[in-house]
């Protein structure tokens, strides 16, 4: 099984956990845009040469990407990716503001066809982040066919029974291999609140997901890397 990582918050001490990781591995850095990614590339390649970066951008207004968004804050982020030359997370999830919900509610088509229209020119050198229960069609926004599909499933989060519910979805996908599943989260993300998967709890899922006929996935965070967590993945690595 291949494994990825995500950091949502790139600081000097979470990719120093870096040093851990003795396998090659694609690691996602959240930046605001691609100067401060192309920058704190730098510094990861500096820590670990195995490492392959790819760039997870954030939104001003909305921080993730959806039609929801700013048309501007949009128009500006596919303008500047056309520009990157590294692999890319397209972070597919409602946005933090929810005030946009309604001022941007009138724009939703217009955003939904610029999201569809660069996930189509792009589809091979990205990857998404969405909810695995609107796999098949994330925010209304069809899907080039060869599309990477990232699937955030943090059985730490789930309430009961959204976990059982999650794993039957999974076993019926098909084309497994057009899938990337995301585990945690064994660190905090942007709210601060989110519950943290134990190392029994991330190879019990690593578990289901091989058996399930997954090959990919990627864990949340780089943050929360420890030497048990390491100890779980090197079982797991191909």
């Amino acid at each position: 099984m291949k494994i990825e990582f995500y950091e949502e918050f790139p600081t000097s001490q979470n990719l120093r956990k870096l040093k851990l990781i003795k396998f090659k591995t694609k690691l996602f850095i959240a930046a605001s845009n691609l100067k401060e990614f192309q920058n704190l590339e730098k510094k990861v390649k500096a820590i670990n040469k195995k490492i392959e970066c790819a760039y997870w951008p954030t939104v001003k207004n909305s921080y993730w990407i959806s039609p929801f968004s700013d048309t501007k804050d949009l128009d500006k982020l596919f303008e500047e990716l056309d520009s990157c030359k590294n692999k890319i997370l397209i972070d597919l999830e409602f946005p933090k503001n929810l005030i946009l919900f309604f001022k941007n509610l009138l724009k939703f088509k217009h955003n939904q066809k610029l999201i569809e229209n660069f996930l189509r020119k792009n589809a091979e050198r990205i990857t998404t982040a969405q909810n695995p229960l609107f796999s098949a069609q994330p925010l209304g926004i069809n899907y080039p066919v060869n599309l990477e599909k990232g699937l955030m499933w943090y059985s730490s989060v789930c309430i009961w029974p959204l976990n059982s519910i999650i794993k039957r979805m999974l076993k019926k996908l098909k084309n497994k291999e057009n899938y990337n599943i995301a585990l945690g989260t064994i660190a905090k993300g942007i709210y601060g609140i989110e519950p943290i998967l134990k190392p029994e709890g991330l190879e019990r899922d690593l578990e289901f997901v091989k058996k399930a006929g997954f090959k990919k996935v990627t864990i949340f965070r780089l943050g929360g890397l420890d030497k048990q967590y390491i100890s779980v993945l090197n079982k797991y690595i191909r």
